[in-house]
């Protein structure tokens, strides 16, 4: 299919049509706003499979009253560094956002912090909640179980999620140190979001429903599946099972709806927060410096032939970000398109163009 040009839309536009959308389904104005920066910030990030295209979901949850809209999070078990934390059902991002503040708040006395997380639900681009500890001059990590949409390490069935993980640390750079990655070569929301715009994918992204590689992104649903980032990501995601799942007693694997299909339906997801306070181990601003320098170090290296230069976990994001912040944020005409007829349901006004 012939690739349409997007146009660009200015962040505030987005942010205020994504908070209209999410107080016309049952937010309180505050909700509306922590939900709809996590969307903007990833479409900033050039991270558009977890942006406005997800919108109309997390909508529908509330409208189907799948998640609760003004969720009891609260802390059911803990120790001076550890807690475990009830999501009540809240969507993922309300969640996720309260009990980072948690985190953080006890890594100031205790210098470090794990929260686990049950009764959740997707909370979109992981390395959201990191960067907050970031902001707050700490080391921040997260990650989270998801539903059953990866095939094992030599399988061609799913069976388990493409479980993120996000860690970020600090620098004397002007952007910190992002790593934000899912467990699978590709992540769902990027062959969703890739199968909306009716174009193809790269053959090894997923198998289609008869466990054979397929370069059309429609062929990953009902039945295909995702493929793992080698035995190393498979590995990584049966670990972070454990950590966000098994250890909160959350839902696990097949035991977890897709949030997007059944919105209907409580997902139970779980996660799990950590945030480090750097001035336990040494001065923050030495070790910002430090990871300066090993920045320095890194980026000296000789590039290989044809290579851009060397970039760092999030700088890429960090110059999309800066970019996009001026000239506005491309959505394609598909996106728009399905924005306009979910904004006609609510009877909002629509993005304007």
């Amino acid at each position: 299919m012939e690739k349409k040009e997007s146009p660009f839309i200015p962040a505030a536009v987005l942010q205020d049509f994504s908070v209209r959308s999410f107080r016309a389904s049952g937010l309180s104005q505050e909700h509306a706003g922590w939900i709809s920066d996590t969307l903007i910030q990833s479409e900033l990030r050039g991270v558009g499979s977890h942006g406005i295209v997800r919108l109309p979901y997390y909508c529908k949850r509330i409208l189907d009253r799948g998640s609760n809209a003004n969720p009891d999070v609260r802390i059911v078990a803990q120790k001076p560094a550890s807690i475990l934390v009830d999501g009540d059902n809240g969507l993922g991002q309300i969640v996720s956002i309260k009990v980072m503040e948690m985190v953080i708040e006890r890594a100031r006395t205790q210098g470090i912090c794990f929260a686990g997380v049950r009764n959740s639900c997707h909370f979109g681009m992981t390395a959201y909640y990191p960067m907050l500890a970031v902001k707050s001059g700490m080391i921040g990590l997260a990650g989270c179980n998801t539903a059953t949409v990866m095939a094992p390490w030599g399988g061609g069935k799913s069976a388990i999620g493409n479980n993120p993980l996000a860690i970020t640390v600090p620098t004397n750079k002007p952007y910190p140190l992002v790593l934000d990655m899912a467990m699978s070569v590709v992540s769902g929301g990027k062959v969703r979001l890739e199968a909306v715009k009716g174009m193809k994918i790269p053959i090894g992204w997923i198998l289609d429903e008869q466990g054979r590689p397929t370069d059309n992104p429609a062929d990953m649903f009902p039945n295909g599946t995702l493929l793992p980032l080698g035995y190393k990501g498979f590995g990584m995601a049966i670990m972070i099972e454990i950590l966000s799942g098994i250890l909160t007693r959350a839902a696990t694997l097949s035991e977890i709806p897709l949030w997007f299909d059944k919105t209907s339906v409580p997902t139970n997801l779980g996660h799990f927060f950590m945030a480090i306070d750097i001035g336990t181990f040494l001065a923050p601003e030495a070790f910002k410096e430090s990871v300066g320098r090993m920045i320095d170090a890194l980026k000296s290296s000789p590039p290989m032939e044809g290579s851009a230069g060397i970039f760092m976990p999030g700088e890429i994001e960090y110059l999309k970000e800066q970019e996009y912040g001026q000239s506005g944020i491309p959505v394609s005409p598909e996106v728009l398109k399905t924005l306009d007829g979910f904004a006609e349901k609510l009877g909002i006004t629509p993005v304007p163009r």
